[in-house]
């Protein structure tokens, strides 16, 4: 299963805005260059912080699971299937790098990040009988982990440093700060396909009273992750570089999964990211 964004619109604009200004400074000397001073690229270790501004992609996930409906025969479940789709509000993100530069431009280095945003809204839909199911969310998804990065530093002849790279490592996704009721997809869904039998509202109310519960799913999930991104960077002093850039990070194959003895359920799931950051490399 994999997830369906929707479109970056005007961060996505801005990331093609400032690649623009990358690729003009890389090919355009900038009067009044330090030449006679060390540049960067000559080499050596530094550490770098960025904090980034950012924006999950709403996205589209599959819920599925079997259901027992008979507190006396558990062992006779109910498949169900439901797309929930995910919004999410403006989140942060802090990393921490150290890295090495190497000859003719690259550099190398080791990224960890903390990231956090809350989760707006959840809707289910497709649901069988019932349409569209809102659920009622709040709290916050934590994100832990790290990368191995690669970037390309464009000579200028001047302060401003262009640089576009990516790299490759994983990100664990932590959902326990999350509230919701997690019966209410099946409840929903059981009663709108009661009603659509000919149930009286008592009888819906009864059989909901007897409804085995739906397992609880898993807080976590830990998976591979990557990210691609551009900026520019100035340098203030001879080892100090300010940088704002932009990043487009994503993760595939979230699995959160629960059962019980009256039955199973699992969450699949991805993320896109849009990053704005700002931050700084130190070189020693």
């Amino acid at each position: 299963m994999r997830c369906i964004f929707s479109s970056p619109g005007p961060v996505f604009r801005t990331a093609v805005t400032m690649a623009a200004l990358a690729l003009e400074l890389a090919t355009t000397s900038v009067p009044g260059a330090r030449a006679a001073e060390p540049k960067w690229g000559d080499g050596g270790w530094y550490v770098g912080l960025a904090v980034p501004v950012m924006f999950i992609d709403e996205s589209a996930s599959t819920t599925t699971g079997a259901q027992a409906v008979n507190p006396q025969a558990l062992a006779e479940r109910q498949p169900y299937t439901a797309k929930p789709m995910s919004e999410y509000e403006t989140g942060f993100k802090v990393a921490g790098t150290v890295g090495y530069e190497l000859a003719e431009g690259f550099r190398v280095e080791g990224e960890l990040f903390f990231a956090r945003a809350d989760v707006a809204k959840v809707s289910y839909k497709g649901v069988p009988a019932a349409g569209v199911i809102d659920v009622p969310i709040s709290g916050t998804a934590d994100h832990l982990g790290a990368f191995a990065n690669v970037w390309y530093d464009f000579d200028t002849g001047s302060d401003w440093i262009p640089y576009i790279g990516g790299g490759l490592g994983f990100t664990r996704v932590d959902q326990s700060k999350l509230k919701y009721d997690s019966q209410k997809l099946f409840r929903d869904s059981y009663s709108a396909g009661l009603r659509a039998n000919g149930q009286s509202d008592q009888q819906i109310q009864q059989a909901l009273a007897a409804l085995p519960g739906v397992p609880e799913i898993s807080n976590t999930d830990t998976v591979f992750a990557y990210h691609v991104g551009l900026g520019i960077g100035y340098r203030l002093t001879d080892n100090t570089v300010l940088q704002a850039g932009y990043r487009l990070q994503a993760a595939s194959d979230l699995e959160f999964e629960g059962s019980n003895a009256a039955g199973t359920a699992k969450v699949t799931s991805g993320l896109r990211i849009h990053l704005l950051e700002i931050g700084f490399r130190y070189r020693f």
